[in-house]
């Protein structure tokens, strides 16, 4: 018996244990599992028929799922960057105190808490192009009434820009957490050596904000991956296939097309791509903080 009169903590582990296999553990390894099948979702399509790497075969010659990697690819390169600038300047600049600071920094993250759907719906409407603000606006500018969601270029750009206006404000929090993290005492010595504002910028804060900025990288990241209901209520994938991301191609092919198997394929490549951004900017971050010691070493 330990002190304490407890025994082997294993009993206590059991519950976390059941919940993790679950929730995370089982799902994965089920449709792994099912990614080896032919595996129709209808029972007219006939019967489940064990194929092994097939699936997979079948992804890397499907021109569909390359197309909908390209685009989820540029969708994370193009919309996440604008994010970080825009969070970081806007921490950079609410960064202090002034009257009605707390408000402005309360309301500028509201977007944040706004549902995909009712984020997708909203510029949906906003971009309708008869009664759409978007639309309004640029005919009082002399300009032609257009359907941006029915062209292929203006469509994905509104799915980036609907994104930017959505969660912008979530780096912005974390941004501002790593500042206010950051000492005050290290901005006023900089100062009082004669360092200008662009030098404690780059030489300073950005290097102190490493951390933050790439678990806000990993953390966008992952959330764009897997982004879906904004982007189906905005567009379902079109015009043509346009905006048909990663996950919407993998909902076509499940419950479009019949095929669970194949679907499954795609779900466990999009669960490798996330391990390999997560395992790529946690090493950095660790990377960071090795060198980060021994500099305090030295």
């Amino acid at each position: 018996m330990r002190a304490g009169g407890f025994g082997s903590p294993v009993p206590f582990l059991i519950p976390a244990l059941l919940i993790v296999f679950a929730v995370l553990i089982f799902p994965i390894a089920f449709a792994f599992f099912v990614s080896m099948f032919e595996w129709p979702l209808s029972g007219g399509g006939g019967a489940r028929r064990f194929i092994g790497v097939g699936n997979y075969v079948t992804l890397v010659r499907d021109s569909g799922f390359w197309n909908s990697l390209w685009l989820q690819l540029g969708f994370i390169f193009i919309a996440i960057p604008i994010e970080l600038v825009f969070g970081l300047a806007a921490a950079l600049l609410l960064n202090r105190e002034f009257r009605g600071g707390r408000v402005v920094r309360a309301l500028l993250l509201l977007p944040v808490f706004f549902l995909p759907v009712v984020s997708g719906m909203t510029w949906r409407f906003m971009l309708q192009p008869r009664y759409g603000a978007i639309n309004n606006l640029l005919v009082s500018m002399g300009m032609p009434q257009m359907n941006l969601l029915a062209n292929a270029q203006t469509a994905y750009a509104a799915i980036i820009v609907q994104d930017i206006w959505r969660m912008w404000p979530f780096v912005f929090m974390l941004m501002y957490a790593g500042l206010a993290g950051i000492p005050d005492e290290l901005l006023e010595a900089a100062e009082i050596d004669g360092a200008s504002y662009r030098s404690r910028l780059f030489e300073i804060l950005i290097p102190l904000l490493y951390p933050t900025i790439l678990t806000a990288l990993l953390l966008r990241i992952i959330d764009a991956l897997r982004i879906f209901s904004e982007v189906y209520v905005m567009t379902e994938g079109g015009p043509g296939m346009a905006t048909m991301l990663f996950s919407l191609y993998t909902h076509r092919i499940a419950f479009g097309h019949m095929r669970v198997g194949l679907a499954s394929a795609m779900a466990i490549f999009l669960l490798l791509l996330s391990v390999l951004f997560a395992v790529t900017l946690v090493r950095k971050n660790l990377s960071l903080e090795e060198l980060e010691r021994r500099g305090g070493g030295g």
